[in-house]
Parts: structure tokens; C-alpha cells; sequence
């Protein structure tokens, strides 16, 4: 066994997060593994219904098996103990998930990522300006969201069709998606990008899953967006755990006349998020410099290996040997490509092994 199962065969019991990180406050995966009988006894964590699953899975065979059932289906999982797992996303004040599902180019989950988010009930007011902020962030940020419809769903389809990355976090496993309206957006973000989520695939969204997800959105970024909010719009959600996690908040104000606006326009008048309007202003804030000039890689200049490594180097050059480790290839597999790119000029060598993007 090691750790990467462990974390998988313990996300079976079915804990409620900050619960399993409590546990894993005291104890370590291994030891969870091999003392569960003896841990099982104690009273001072909780959900001991949970534990008692520990025993039903705990069979190596059968999480291999499990395992490959997933590969199968075309289902990948991450886990805590692997360097795929976003750093962000292990802060402590993220509640961080023990795995994620996902389909999809997993490399996206390192990348500078930036979240838009707001109502389902969205107005055209509302979609043109998600258009229009998601357009000009998808040159510097991977887009984030809930493949929700309205907002969610806008921004990450703009993003595509600027050749941008997104990622979607559901609250639901991968088999059970909704809502069926935003199906064919959900498979091309498959393709296109990466969907996660941290409910194993057949498990259905509740009440509680999509609260839950949100931490992961707002996690997953440097900041979040709220275009349009009623007053109990989910978003506001999303905003005050990004506040928690100490990510930046902006929000679009809308008219005061409007409900659509009302959760937007109080997270600004309570100083809970910085009022923008043009993602320009984003930029700014966070100390980006905006390039008028900047253009975003036609995808289809790229294969699927390609894109991963242009993925990776948006964070900065790194050298061939951190590029193989986050690629989970050897370095004869990862020189070609590297060569290939530098052909096609949209990679450099900047210093002994260390390659680093051609800025457009």
C-alpha cells in the first residue's frame, strides 16, 4: 500500500471533510490503515458509523480493483499524497478535499486560476459582462466555476471560445450531472479543460454538496469574481469563503433597482469584495501587467502533451526534471516535446534545463 490508496480507501468511509481532517490531524494515513481497529475505539472523533466502513473497504484488492474500474470509465482521481493536488487547495483553511475525480487535463489544477461566479437566474446585463470579464481573465487565468447555468455556465463557455482554460467543480459525482440544459458544456469541458469533483462518480448533489463544493472554487483561485448575486445567491456563498481563505473578493455593481444586484451590490457596500469593472481592474489589483497585445495559444496549434506542459509553464519557467515530476514522465518522453515547442516558438530555454514561455 501506500499513501495515495490510503487516502482513497479512506475517502470510501464517507467523512465529512473537516472531520477526516481532524483525524488526520492525529493520525497519519498509514497509520489510519494499519490501526483503524484500535483508532475505531476512540471517542473523541465523531461519525464512528464512518470507521466501521473503514473495515468493509479495507482490502488492497479491492481498492486496486476500484481503481481500475475508474481508469476504465475514464475517471482519474488525485489525492492529497500526489503533487497534482493543488497547493491551494491543501491550506488548511480550505477544509482541504482527501481526493478528487476528475476527467480531463489534470495539469490545469496547477495553473494560475481565477473564479467567476453569480446567479443562476441571470440577466442579459448579467451574461455580457461574465462574457466579457471571463474573455479578457482566460489570457492570464485558468476560469473557474460550477458549470451552474447562468453566470457559472457563460463565463466558462466564453473562456473556451477565447482557446482559454476552465475547470468545473461539481456538486454531484461525474456520472450524475446537472443540469441537464448545460450537458453538452459538461463534455466539453472534459475534453477541453478538467472537471472535479470530490463525491465518488455515482453519487447524486444534495442541499449540502453544493455548499460544500464551493470552498473548492474559491480554493482552487487566486480570487473569485461575483458578477450578479441576488441576496441569497449561492455566490455569496462562494465570496464569504474566499474571504475565509484569504483570496481576493471583487464583485460587478448592478443597478440598485434590479435583485439580480442586491447581493453584488451589499458585498461591496460592506467592503467584502473590491468593486470592479473591467477585468483590467482585476489585473491591477493583483499586479499583473496588462500587454493589449497579449494573446492566448490557439489550442489547435498543441497536442493533448503539449498543452500540458504550456499549462504548467503559465506559472512561471521551470526546470526538466520539475516538468517530468508534475508530468509523470521520464525526461526521454518530456525532451521531445520540449523541442517541439521551442520549434514551434512558443517555448525558450532560459537557463541550464529550465524552459519558460514566449510571451505573445
Amino acid at each position: 500500500m501506500n499513501a495515495s490508496k490510503v487516502y482513497y480507501w479512506l475517502s470510501l468511509a464517507g467523512f465529512a471533510p473537516n472531520t477526516l481532517n481532524k483525524i488526520l490531524e492525529k493520525y497519519s494515513p498509514m497509520e489510519l490503515w494499519e490501526n483503524y481497529d484500535i483508532i475505531l475505539s476512540s471517542t473523541s472523533l465523531g461519525e464512528r458509523d464512518n470507521f466501521k466502513a473503514l473495515k468493509q473497504f479495507k482490502s488492497e484488492e479491492y481498492i486496486n480493483s476500484s481503481l481500475h474500474k475508474l481508469a476504465e470509465a475514464g475517471i482519474g482521481v488525485v489525492t492529497r499524497a500526489v503533487d497534482k493536488m493543488s497547493e491551494r487547495l491543501l491550506q488548511k483553511e480550505v477544509a482541504p478535499p482527501v481526493v478528487l475525480y476528475y476527467r480531463g487535463d489534470v495539469s490545469l489544477l496547477q495553473t494560475r486560476s481565477f473564479a467567476i461566479v453569480g446567479t443562476r437566474q441571470s440577466t442579459t446585463y448579467g451574461e455580457e459582462t461574465a462574457k466579457k470579464f471571463a474573455e479578457g481573465l482566460s489570457r492570464y487565468f485558468t476560469i473557474v466555476s460550477g458549470l451552474a447555468m447562468g453566470i457559472d455556465g457563460v463565463a466558462q463557455k466564453a473562456a473556451l471560445a477565447a482557446n482559454g482554460k476552465t475547470v468545473g467543480v461539481l456538486g454531484s459525482g461525474l456520472n450524475c450531472f446537472t443540469p441537464a440544459c448545460n450537458r453538452r458544456l459538461f463534455e466539453e469541458v472534459c475534453e477541453k479543460g478538467l472537471v472535479i469533483s470530490e463525491y465518488p462518480p455515482d453519487a447524486f448533489a444534495t442541499k449540502y454538496t453544493f455548499p460544500a463544493r464551493n470552498r473548492i472554487i474559491s480554493g482552487l483561485c487566486e480570487g473569485v469574481l461575483v458578477v450578479e448575486a441576488n441576496a441569497k445567491s449561492g455566490a455569496l456563498i462562494t465570496a464569504e469563503l474566499a474571504n475565509e481563505q484569504n483570496r481576493e473578493v471583487y464583485a460587478v455593481p448592478g443597478n440598485v433597482d434590479r435583485s439580480r444586484a442586491a447581493g453584488t451590490n451589499s458585498l461591496i457596500a460592506k467592503g467584502e469584495a473590491k468593486l470592479v469593472t473591467d477585468y483590467i481592474d482585476i489585473l491591477n489589483d493583483l499586479n499583473i501587467v496588462f500587454d493589449k497585445n497579449i494573446d492566448k495559444i490557439d489550442s489547435v496549434a498543441l497536442d493533448n502533451s503539449e498543452l500540458k506542459v504550456y499549462n504548467l509553464l503559465q506559472n512561471g519557467p521551470m526546470h526538466a526534471d520539475e516538468l517530468c515530476l508534475k508530468l509523470g514522465i521520464k525526461i526521454f518522453e518530456l525532451a521531445p516535446l520540449l523541442t517541439m515547442m521551442e520549434v514551434k516558438k512558443i517555448i525558450k530555454k532560459t537557463a541550464t534545463s529550465t524552459y519558460g514561455l514566449i510571451a505573445k
